[in-house]
This record gives structure tokens, C-alpha cells and sequence, in this order.
């Protein structure tokens, strides 16, 4: 016997048992999921909190944009504070594959980034979004790229530069003789003796306690860790010189971009370079913004600024800083004559 069986385009008569068959590998067919490719997993390490500026300003809104324009092909996941890596090691654990993206300064790596180092030298960059567009152009036009051989560069930026805070007042170059003050770089250890003072090293947690204690007269430091360590509390006196910025990156293991699907690649392209390095720049000087404001509403704090009429004795002290690093460093002087002629290009609104 033989009926026909509805749904077949033909309607071909077909036996029962064919007919149920049929109508069986349909229903399956229907009722199964569409599936797609699962994304690829990113581990972002980033030493620092999660409620850091540079995180709720900078790194996840670049991520939320990465992984939306991808279409699903990858997500990353953000591991705050020393979960992944600390600031000393992040680096090194990006090239091992630990993390496949990271956020780092470039102070820890002693030695390894001497040309980057430009953007830190004083009276060179006055804000961190002319060194992180400097520093992001010197790696695209080939001036500093070798340096970044073993990585991805996603974003070149720095953290505004660091100023003078002490507890008694600053009014002149005269005043900074003999005041000892805390540092936390060779190059800040030099500036500080260039100006007359005399520098002791240590790490920022330790500041607080030592002026406290009178072991140093002050800090050079850059306002976005003033209030994160405190130190409105023992210092009172804040003159805003640029001393320079602390050079930052984001990179990305290359094995890790290697491996994503075309369009995650693109998403990555597409978000990062001078865009994602520009946005930095300005999050940082907003923050440095903020909190120098901050400071100056405060009672029993004075914000200032080098005298006018010493700026160019503050230079000629410092000097001394800018020709050892030229002196020292591979293509020193190549590499300082390009980057103040992108900071002049970008003064001047290119």
C-alpha cells in the first residue's frame, strides 16, 4: 500500500515506512541549533585596580569596542592587579604566553626600551597625550619600532609627568637646595640632582611614612598618584614642572594575534594604534587634570607652577639628563630630534 506523503516537494509516493522516515530526518533537522564557531578566549593581564582611570577610561571601553566589532569571534577577559603578572614581570610573561594581552610601564624594564625612554625626559612632553601620539609615531614611521620586535604594539601612551610636592613651600630654585626627595627612577634621581636636591630612592607606598617621619622632604611624583597614596596628608606644596612622563604600553603576544580568526584580527586593527594610544593620553591628562583642580580647592594646599622667570635656569639645570640619555642611547640624538618634531606637530594641531 502506498499513500502520499505531504511536505515533499514531488509528492512522490513513497511507502509508510519511507514516508515516516522522512518526515523523522526533517524534524531533527529543524529542531537542531545553528552553531557557531566559538570565540577565542583572551587573557588581558593589567597590573593595576580595576577601578583605576586607566582602566574604567581606557582598557574596557577598548574591549566592549573589540569584541563588538569582531561579531563574536573573540572575547577578552580583564584580570586586575597582580592576578597575571605585577609591572615588573607583565612583560616578560606576555612573551611566555601567560597573558595574551598586557598593560605595563616601561620603568621596570631596566635597559630594554632605552629609545622609548625619550618620551620621559624632562621638558620634553608637556602633557601624556604629546608622548603618547610622539611615541606611537615613532613607532610607526620606523624610528623606535625595533624595540618592539618581540610583540604586537597595540597603544604607546605615558602617565602625566611627575611635579614637585613637599611639605614646606617652593617658591625658587634656591629652595630646592639640600631637600632630600623620594624617587622612583634613575632619570627622576638625576633631575633631582640637578636641581640641588639630593634623591632617595623608594617605592611610592614608602612615601607617605617617610615625610611623615621627616626622612625626605618631599616627592617627585605625578598628580594621579598623589591622592592613591595619600600624600595631600603630609605634603602641602605642589609645584607643577614637567619632569617628565612615565612611558606605558599595551602589547599583545604575537603567537596569541596570530591565532585569531581574520575578523578578530580586524577588530584588533581596526581599535587600537593611534586611536587607542591617543585615548589613553587624554584619560591620563584628565586624570592629572582633576586632581591638580582637586588640590588647589583644597585648604592649606598651593599649587604653582616653575616661576616664569626661572624656566629657562630649571632647563639648563636639567640638561645635563637630556645629553647623558642622547649620549648613552642607540641613535640618541636621531631619536630626541624626531620626537620633538612630532611634539611640535601635534602643539600645532597635526
Amino acid at each position: 500500500m502506498t499513500i502520499k506523503c505531504e511536505g515533499v516537494s514531488t509528492m512522490i509516493s513513497l511507502s509508510i515506512r519511507q514516508c515516516v522516515a522522512v518526515a523523522a530526518v526533517a524534524a531533527v533537522a529543524a529542531a537542531a541549533p545553528s552553531f557557531a564557531a566559538e570565540p577565542v578566549q583572551l587573557k588581558f593581564g593589567f597590573p593595576a585596580p580595576a577601578a583605576s582611570f586607566i582602566n574604567t577610561q581606557g582598557m574596557t571601553p577598548w574591549i566592549q569596542e573589540v569584541e563588538k566589532a569582531s561579531e563574536g569571534t573573540v572575547q577578552i577577559k580583564l584580570y586586575p592587579g597582580p592576578t597575571l603578572g605585577d609591572f615588573r614581570n607583565i612583560y616578560d610573561r606576555t612573551l611566555k604566553g601567560v597573558v595574551d594581552i598586557s598593560f605595563g610601564i616601561f620603568g621596570p624594564l631596566a635597559g630594554q626600551f632605552r629609545q622609548t625612554a625619550v618620551a620621559s625626559l624632562p621638558f620634553e612632553a608637556n602633557s601624556s597625550l604629546e608622548a603618547a601620539l610622539g611615541l606611537w609615531r615613532l613607532n610607526e614611521n620606523g624610528t623606535i619600532a625595533k624595540e618592539f620586535d618581540k610583540v604586537k604594539v597595540l597603544a604607546l601612551f605615558a602617565f602625566p609627568s611627575a611635579h614637585v610636592h613637599t611639605k614646606s613651600p617652593v617658591k625658587s630654585l634656591a629652595d630646592l637646595k639640600g631637600m632630600k626627595f623620594s624617587v622612583s627612577s634613575r632619570e627622576l634621581g638625576q633631575i633631582v640632582v640637578s636641581l640641588g636636591g639630593a634623591p632617595v630612592s623608594m617605592p611610592p607606598p614608602e612615601v607617605y611614612q617617610s615625610i611623615s617621619r621627616g626622612l625626605v622632604d618631599g616627592v617627585i611624583i605625578p598628580w594621579t598618584a598623589v591622592r592613591t597614596f595619600k600624600l595631600l596628608e603630609v605634603s602641602n606644596y605642589h609645584v607643577e614642572a614637567p619632569l617628565g612622563v612615565s612611558p606605558a604600553y599595551v602589547f599583545m603576544s604575537k603567537s596569541a594575534y596570530a591565532r585569531l580568526p581574520q575578523k578578530a584580527k580586524q577588530a584588533i586593527d581596526q581599535m587600537s594604534g593611534e586611536s587607542f594610544s591617543r585615548r589613553l593620553g587624554m584619560a591620563a591628562d584628565g586624570a592629572a587634570r582633576a586632581e591638580s583642580k582637586l588640590a588647589s580647592e583644597m585648604s592649606g594646599q598651593t599649587v604653582t607652577g616653575v616661576p616664569e622667570n626661572e624656566v629657562e635656569e630649571w632647563r639648563s639645570r636639567i640638561k645635563s639628563v637630556v645629553d647623558e640619555w642622547a649620549s648613552s642611547t642607540p641613535d640618541g640624538p636621531k631619536v630626541l630630534a624626531a620626537f620633538r618634531e612630532e611634539v611640535k606637530k601635534i602643539r600645532s594641531g597635526k
